[in-house]
């Protein structure tokens, strides 16, 4: 993996943040190879507000210095219809953030000034090494397991972000790679029901994530055959209890789901988890 992250490297131009790549494909493997996220700006050489974004924002030197924190990519409105249609552009300047594989963290439409835009690119300001495999996996081979990995870490990676507005964000990512997964999906595969249980799992860990308590109960009350998960999601499905019942404050709940914690192959994954969930809320 290493020799082709050092490839794209070796393969793609220098370009400085003052330069722009105009091609996605492009973009996306510099972004994997350096860990980036992409800022893409779409506009057009007639649009006056672009170009004043050009003049008073992209060119000053504290942008730039933030700006090289990121892939920088330009997207022509006129010339780049497929890209305009797909991420639903209606009007110019629109700025997006999005990872290297095109799913949008932020976007904004419309002239932002310098303070406005070093604002949103110093909350976004992430570095994706966390990821990286799973990103150029995915990247490379779309699929339902490669998804899934990439869903898991977006999970675990919002548990290190302070920013509750970035970690929300990252979230929701996490569950569109999960409602990927179960997109790419055959009902016809052996492993059909074990996918869509843990896909079900994991979305209710968002919703723990998120602080939806309510909701991960609900869930939880729901009737699931404990034999079934114990096959293949039962550390997923002690995590949500012992969670939920630590919040909750019940005690022989508590010490229940404690145990059938440490009796797992890899409890400390989870406590790792807890732990840092717990570190989040302060």
């Amino acid at each position: 993996m290493k020799k082709l992250f050092l490839l794209l490297f070796l393969s793609t131009p220098n370009l400085y943040a003052t330069n722009w790549y105009t091609d996605l494909v492009t973009a996306q493997k510099v972004a994997i190879a350096s860990n980036k996220l992409i800022l893409v700006d779409f506009w057009a050489n007639w649009c006056g507000p672009c170009k004043k974004m050009d003049r008073d924002v992209w060119s000053e030197e504290e942008v730039k210095d933030v700006l090289a924190n990121y892939v920088p990519l330009r997207v022509d409105f006129d010339t780049q219809r497929q890209l305009v249609n797909e991420y639903g552009v209606r009007g110019i300047p629109y700025v997006v953030i999005m990872d290297a594989n095109g799913k949008v963290l932020h976007n904004n439409l419309g002239y932002t000034d310098k303070m406005q835009t070093l604002r949103i690119l110093e909350k976004y300001r992430l570095n994706t090494s966390f990821m990286q495999l799973e990103t150029a996996y995915f990247n490379r081979q779309p699929s339902y397991s490669t998804a899934l990995r990439l869903a898991q870490k977006y999970l675990d990676f919002s548990l290190y972000l302070e920013d509750p507005e970035v970690r929300h964000t990252v979230l929701a990512l996490a569950k569109e790679y999960l409602s990927e997964t179960e997109d790419l999906l055959d009902s016809k595969q052996s492993n059909y029901n074990m996918m869509e249980q843990k896909i079900k799992l994991l979305e209710a860990n968002v919703d723990l994530y998120e602080g939806n308590y309510r909701k991960v109960g609900r869930f939880l009350e729901k009737k699931i055959d404990e034999e079934d998960l114990r096959k293949y999601n039962w550390g997923i499905y002690c995590f949500l209890n012992y969670c939920l019942f630590k919040e909750e404050g019940d005690e022989e709940n508590i010490q229940k789901w404690k145990n059938e914690m440490n009796q797992l192959k890899n409890p400390e994954v989870y406590w790792t988890r807890y732990s840092k969930l717990v570190a989040s809320k302060d």
